[in-house]
């Protein structure tokens, strides 16, 4: 369930990515495509930007190098969590923000997914296009389609 709820928060998130494109007039004059791009480029900015700055959150108060803050945050935010490496902060304000920080992870991490889900959806169409293409071509002797009658 929760999943499902964070799931709806990244399609919303995209929703507020996309909403502000447009009234910032980023996707002014440009093709539909070109405006998927810049999307996806902000919203990978944007899971990024979540990812260093809890990784420098974590580095400050947990004293760890900032290769292994992003290491656990990457393994965090993908939900893996080997374990390996664990808080060991016990204050109260420390597992607030870092309650946030990792649902706002996911979050982020669920619309860079949801925008890519587009891409690899038409990957997958071409992909298809393209042996159903071959495949009549080798069958078929070209122009002929199984059911035509000569």
């Amino acid at each position: 369930l929760f999943m499902a709820c964070l799931a709806v928060y990244a399609q919303h998130t995209a929703n507020l990515i996309r909403w502000i494109m447009k009234k910032l007039g980023l996707t002014h004059g440009l093709e539909d495509e070109q405006t998927e791009k810049m999307q996806q480029l902000i919203t990978a900015a944007f899971c990024l930007t979540v990812i260093l700055t809890f990784s420098g959150y974590l580095t400050y108060m947990e004293n760890w190098s900032y290769s292994d803050s992003v290491y656990f945050t990457f393994i965090s935010f993908t939900t893996i969590g080997f374990g390996d490496l664990y808080p060991e902060t016990n204050s109260t304000d420390f597992h607030i923000i870092f309650i946030c920080f990792l649902i706002l992870g996911l979050i982020s991490l669920g619309t860079v997914i949801e925008a890519q889900t587009t891409n690899f959806g038409k990957l997958l169409s071409t992909i298809s296009s393209s042996c159903d293409c071959l495949c009549k071509n080798r069958c078929f002797g070209g122009d002929q389609r199984p059911n035509e009658v000569d």
